[in-house]
C-alpha cells in the first residue's frame, strides 16, 4: 500500500510529530472546515495515533459516530487509548481501498496525509465515494513535497536525503492531481488552500524537528545514503540553529469536496 509504515518506534515518532505545534494549527484548520455537526457519521482515514478522532468525537457527540481505520496495529492500539472516554468512536484494522462499511454511511470523511501514500489511490477515492451520503463532505490534506525547502550548507548530501525522501511516496504532489481525479468518481472539488508549515527555529515543537527523525530513519540505506551520512545531515540542523541560520518551509494542501452523484 506504501513504502512508509508506522509501527513500533516509526509509529511512536509519528505520534509524537502530530502533537507538536504546526499540527496543532493544521488540526484546527481541518475541524472547522469540516464543520461537524451533532449527532453526524463521519469517517476517518488513516487515523494514526487518534488525536483527529478525539476531537471529532466531542463535536458530534454521543448522538453521532467516528469510525476510524489504519493500516497499523500500532497506531490503532494507541489511538483506542486516547478516545477510550468515547464509546461512539471505533477504530479498526482496514484498507482505504476495501472500507469495512455499507454505502451512503457517512455525513463526512477526512483524510489528512494518507491518500498520496496509497497505490491505488483510484480504488481508494472510489471506496471513499461510495460510504459519503450524497451531498456529503470530503477533506483532504496532501502535502506537494515538491514545495519542500530545508536549508543546508551542504547541498549535495541535502540533496541526495531528498531524493530518497521522495521514494516515501507514490504521488508525491498529490493536490496537483486531485481535482481532476475526484471528478472521475463523483466527487465536486468545492476549492483547495495552503496549509503552510515555515520553521525559521529547530526546535521540539516544530513539525520540522521531529519530521527530520522520521526522515532520517526512511532514508538510510536509499540512493546511497549510508546510517553516517543521515546522522550528519541530522545534526547541521543544530549547527544552524546556534547561527539562527535554520529554514524549513512546506506546503501541505487542504482540499475540500462534496459528493455529488
Amino acid at each position: 500500500m506504501t513504502n512508509l509504515t508506522f509501527a513500533d518506534d516509526m509509529a511512536h515518532l509519528q505520534r509524537t510529530l502530530a502533537q507538536c505545534h504546526d499540527l496543532v494549527v493544521r488540526r484546527g484548520a481541518v475541524l472547522q472546515e469540516l464543520n461537524l455537526r451533532t449527532g453526524e457519521r463521519v469517517l476517518e482515514v488513516g487515523c494514526g495515533g487518534g488525536f483527529y478522532a478525539y476531537e471529532a468525537a466531542r463535536c458530534v457527540g454521543a448522538t453521532g459516530r467516528v469510525c476510524a481505520i489504519d493500516i497499523s496495529q500500532d497506531q490503532i492500539a494507541a489511538a483506542r487509548t486516547r478516545y477510550a472516554e468515547f464509546p461512539w468512536v471505533e477504530c479498526e484494522l482496514a484498507n482505504v481501498a476495501e472500507l469495512p462499511f455499507a454505502n451512503f454511511e457517512f455525513d463526512a470523511v477526512y483524510a489528512n496525509q494518507v491518500l498520496e501514500y496509497v497505490t491505488t489511490l483510484n480504488d481508494a477515492l472510489r471506496e471513499i465515494h461510495r460510504v459519503l451520503r450524497p451531498g456529503g463532505r470530503l477533506i483532504i490534506v496532501a502535502t506537494n513535497w515538491s514545495s519542500l525547502v530545508w536549508h543546508s550548507s551542504h547541498s549535495e548530501c541535502m540533496n541526495r536525503v531528498l531524493a530518497a525522501w521522495d521514494e516515501h511516496a507514490p504521488y508525491p504532489d498529490l493536490p496537483a492531481l486531485l481535482a481532476v481525479q475526484l471528478r472521475k468518481v463523483g466527487i465536486e472539488p468545492v476549492h483547495q488552500k495552503p496549509l503552510p508549515i515555515l520553521n525559521m527555529s529547530y526546535n521540539e515543537n516544530s513539525y520540522s524537528y521531529w519530521a527530520a527523525r522520521l526522515s532520517k530513519r526512511f532514508v538510510v540505506g536509499r540512493n546511497s545514503v549510508t546510517e553516517a551520512e543521515a546522522e550528519a545531515w541530522l545534526q547541521e540542523f543544530d549547527e544552524l540553529e546556534k547561527q539562527n541560520a535554520y529554514f524549513f518551509s512546506a506546503t501541505p494542501i487542504l482540499t475540500a469536496a462534496v459528493r455529488v452523484s
